[in-house]
């Protein structure tokens, strides 16, 4: 059975991003507090992956974990777009006029301010992660006390879902990567992330961008990431889309970017998760 470590604990988003990507496939689930401890046991082999944040819909992206990813030399095997929904929950038989406080991750509190705001007299307190103020309600029979998670979390701790979807945007995603030491094959992969960085000559990174065009490569994000050792200077991950699956294209657009950069490495071939697409409402 392969293990998959997440960062905070069982009942998190981080959790449902695992059993999304494995889908009907048995794994064994692994706790880490932090995402240094998340890469550290995954670079130890202590595990056979992780499973870790890369960017919101909303808040964007996670540049600590870019900067993991590299320094510790992580492949990409695949992501997970996962949709971020937001319930009230407390301990069985609680109701809305016993609350008094609320405690979850600060960026759960952000993205349920409207919901909040509704509540004036609730005291707010940002803590470690959902999941674990989740548990900590029922472990400690917390009266009177909610947290903001997931509803697996409700189930996995017994607790009341008191009001549904709170979040203030409804189209709210992570995309999750799941990492590990060496390169992972992916048959029919049609997605890929490049890391590179370039000298300072005019019109580098021009060159690179007009490669990808060139090769019919769509170019989904680019992100820069200060480069290690270096004052003002970046290195970038670059998310390419393959049109038409036309590999070919593909390798020949790689061997001109090793040309036009001072470094190049594919950090992951994999298959896109595509989040679904709402039709807007009638009016």
């Amino acid at each position: 059975m392969k293990s998959v470590i997440i960062q905070g604990i069982k009942g998190s988003f981080h959790h449902e991003a695992v059993t999304r990507f494995f889908k009907d496939q048995e794994v064994d689930i692994v706790d880490s507090p932090t995402f240094n401890s998340l890469v550290r046991q995954v670079v130890n082999h202590s595990v056979d992956y992780g499973m870790m944040a890369i960017e919101n819909s909303i808040a964007g992206s996670i540049l600590p974990n870019y900067s993991l990813m590299t320094k510790n030399k992580l492949y990409i095997g695949g992501e997970i777009a996962l949709p971020i929904k937001h319930n009230l929950l407390a301990l069985k038989g609680q109701t809305l006029e016993d609350i008094h406080q609320v405690r979850t991750h600060p960026m759960a509190l952000l993205q349920c301010e409207n919901f909040l705001d509704n509540y004036e007299h609730w005291q707010r307190l940002a803590m470690d992660d959902t999941a674990t103020c989740a548990r900590n309600i029922q472990d400690k029979q917390m009266h009177g006390v909610a947290s903001i998670g997931s509803k697996l979390a409700a189930q996995m701790y017994d607790l009341e879902i008191l009001a549904e979807d709170i979040h203030d945007v409804y189209d709210n995603y992570t995309r999750f990567y799941l990492v590990g030491t060496k390169p992972i094959q992916v048959k029919g992969f049609n997605k890929a992330t490049l890391y590179f960085y370039t000298d300072h000559k005019k019109g580098r990174l021009s060159k690179v961008l007009e490669i990808l065009a060139s090769h019919e490569l769509n170019l989904t994000k680019i992100q820069s990431v200060p480069l290690s050792g270096s004052v003002f200077e970046y290195s970038f991950h670059v998310n390419v889309v393959l049109v038409n699956e036309n590999y070919d294209l593909y390798y020949k657009a790689l061997e001109e970017l090793k040309q036009a950069t001072q470094y190049l490495v594919v950090l992951g071939e994999y298959i896109e998760d595509k989040r679904p697409v709402y039709k807007e409402q009638e009016q």
